[in-house]
């Protein structure tokens, strides 16, 4: 970068499995080590490095093929300045596998920080959290594993309470994040049943539950889980209907309303990374591309289809370029 004076950027592509997440943070932190030193170079630096444990408590999850399993796409811009010096960064995420939070198959689990947060939760935050044991929830025991060989969840959650101090998250701000990802936990737990083609909640404490941690009126939280409204226009007129939700319908909006929560989540805490890194400098970038591996489970979300898209047209385009390179 130094030597041609231009941008740089490292594509990890490769099958579930592969290493590429691995990869990644051996070269972050190998570009961490051979940069320059200061007081600001080191706080860029150490969160550069804790956006790692932050996001991988987020967004990984153990598959089939992989305990540490990238469910979402990362593409990381590291900004330097005159002499290669760290100044700032961002970091860009797409893709990130929603559905996970609501289907889990057997043998996989959903995402770490869920377990983490059931097995590293002191006593006071169980009780205000009002958390179990992973099987209690729904949304965790449609697999039987809940937990993985060589993994401490209660260590890696204090590594992840680390990364939210060092990128400046507020004691409010983690307070609000874990209401939120308790908060869809207990959601799961809220079942229905049909009268009249009618759906209604049979379970208020788990509803109750959920408009504590979410600050949500709980009479609010269950009627818009049981219908939905309808604006019809007629001419100048507006007409407004509330409708009633049937038993199916009503466990998707449950299921909706859960993954927007957990993904407007994710999306905030990219954003609070990329404000700790922000930076006005001019200078060169190296950008890091990590994408989730080609997999085939037994029900394939949409995420995961896309990503299996672009895995294949990687592989083409590194096809195209290693032959060209070998007829030049």
């Amino acid at each position: 970068m130094l030597i041609d004076t231009e941008n740089h950027c490292v594509i990890i592509s490769g099958e579930s499995g592969a290493g590429k997440t691995v990869a990644a943070k051996f070269i972050m932190n190998y570009i961490a080590r051979i940069s320059g030193g200061g007081q600001t170079v080191q706080h860029v630096k150490d969160v550069i490095l804790e956006s790692n444990p932050l996001l991988e408590a987020f967004g990984n999850a153990k598959t089939v093929r992989n305990n540490n399993s990238s469910r979402f796409g990362k593409y990381v811009e590291i900004q330097f300045g005159k002499g290669g010096l760290p100044s700032g960064g961002k970091i860009s995420n797409f893709l990130l596998e929603k559905s996970r939070v609501v289907a889990v198959n057997n043998s996989e689990r959903s995402f770490h920080i869920f377990y983490q947060l059931c097995a590293g939760a002191n006593d006071s935050m169980k009780s205000e959290l009002m958390l179990a044991q992973p099987d209690y929830f729904q949304y965790l025991r449609q697999s039987s594993c809940f937990r993985v060989e060589g993994t401490n969840d209660a260590h890696d959650f204090q590594e992840t309470l680390q990364a939210m101090e060092i990128i400046g998250l507020s004691a409010k701000e983690q307070k609000d994040i874990f209401h939120v990802v308790s908060g869809v936990l207990h959601l799961g737990n809220i079942q229905f049943s049909e009268s009249g083609n009618y759906a209604c909640i049979t379970n208020t404490k788990d509803l109750q539950y959920v408009s504590s941690l979410l600050s949500i009126g709980s009479d609010l939280l269950g009627t818009k889980l049981v219908s939905r409204v309808m604006d019809g226009k007629w001419g100048r007129q507006t007409d407004r209907i509330e409708v009633t939700l049937g038993l199916e319908q009503a466990l998707y909006t449950r299921n909706a309303l859960a993954k927007a929560l957990y993904a407007r989540l994710f999306d905030f805490l990219v954003k609070r990374v990329n404000t700790a890194m922000v930076t006005n400098m001019d200078g060169y970038t190296i950008g890091i591309l990590d994408i989730y591996g080609f997999e085939i489970f037994q029900q394939n979300g949409f995420e995961q289809f896309c990503i299996n898209y672009v895995n294949e047209k990687l592989q083409q385009i590194f096809i195209e370029l290693t032959l060209k390179a070998e007829q030049i």
